[in-house]
């Protein structure tokens, strides 16, 4: 009887026993993450996570609009414009022997707003190397011609609405004081003006985004443009007075040839004249200027993919 009991009492642990391992195998296999993980097979990254390039252009847009100097730079930009263009507009049309030019002077100031905006140009990328944002842009965009395309594309936007708002308020501010010789918009050749000041502006702002590429500094980037744009043009001219050759490369810089961009009818300027700074036909200083915007950023990438950030 007592033989009975004992194995009695021993069989249900038994029991237990040999269903232990059973038990514990089917939790392992009923665990979440096992069982994640045995299923898990290699899927394609979702289509609204891929990088593109209007994804990139989108993310330049929002960091340009973002900064406060974007907005600050763009500003004086169009004021300086506005204000040297609107105040020749009217000095001119005040001047009996100078009245009939007061309609074109509307684009006097383009010169001044251009430099400023070379310097927005240049901001944009070396504002990111001396902050350290410019690795998170690669990080983002890894795809170095990708990256420098977007903020090309969102620079040459930016600066050809400054030269074309600059335009249309020069000529809202200064038709109401003019006496009636303001042009009117509704002239194809008129409008040239707009549109015109538009394409030199973004010209000028794509040619100081190449430097920004080239040299990565903000001070370097600026100096640069400046020198080009507006101080060799001081020694050159003086050059000029005594030597041809002087003259010659005063008809070559980027201030001279995008007189060419943003008074597309040759209003303003009689281009073709032998012996001058404007010994070039029109179409072919429209082309130094594109060069003049197009070199420095070809040179830009070309140093982008290959240097480190």
């Amino acid at each position: 009887m007592s033989t009975s009991t004992v194995s009695e009492t021993v069989s249900p642990g038994r029991e237990q026993t040999d269903a232990a391992p059973t038990n514990v195998a089917r939790a392992r296999d009923d665990h979440p993450a096992r069982a994640r993980r045995s299923d898990a097979r290699p899927t394609a990254a979702p289509s609204g996570c891929r990088q593109t390039f209007g994804r990139a252009v989108r993310a330049e847009w929002v960091k340009v609009r973002s900064l406060r100097s974007t907005w600050i730079t763009s500003s004086i930009a169009v004021g300086i414009t506005v204000l040297l263009s609107a105040a020749i507009s009217i000095g001119y049309a005040g001047s009996s022997e100078l009245a009939d030019q007061a309609a074109d002077a509307v684009i006097s100031g383009n010169q001044f707003g251009q430099i400023v905006v070379a310097v927005l140009g240049a901001l944009v990328i070396t504002g990111e190397y001396s902050s350290g944002q410019i690795r998170s842009s690669l990080a983002a965009v890894p795809h170095r011609g990708r990256l420098l395309a977007a903020k090309a594309l969102v620079v040459g936007v930016l600066g050809f609405l400054i030269g074309a708002v600059s335009t249309l308020v020069t000529w809202a501010v200064s038709a109401p004081f003019m006496d009636g010789h303001a042009g009117s918009l509704a002239d194809p050749e008129y409008l040239g003006f707009v549109w015109g000041t538009g394409l030199s502006f973004a010209g000028i702002a794509l040619m100081a985004l190449g430097l920004g590429f080239l040299l990565r500094s903000t001070a370097g980037a600026i100096t640069l443009a400046l020198t080009l744009l507006f101080i060799i043009d001081l020694p050159l001219s003086l050059m000029a007075l005594k030597w041809d050759w002087a003259a010659t490369l005063e008809g070559f810089e980027p201030l001279q040839t995008a007189m060419a961009v943003y008074d597309p009818f040759h209003h303003m300027v009689t281009w073709g004249q032998a012996d001058s700074m404007y010994f070039l036909q029109q179409w072919q200083a429209a082309l130094v200027f594109g060069a003049w915007a197009i070199v420095p950023l070809l040179a830009g990438w070309v140093l982008f993919a290959r240097r480190d950030a």
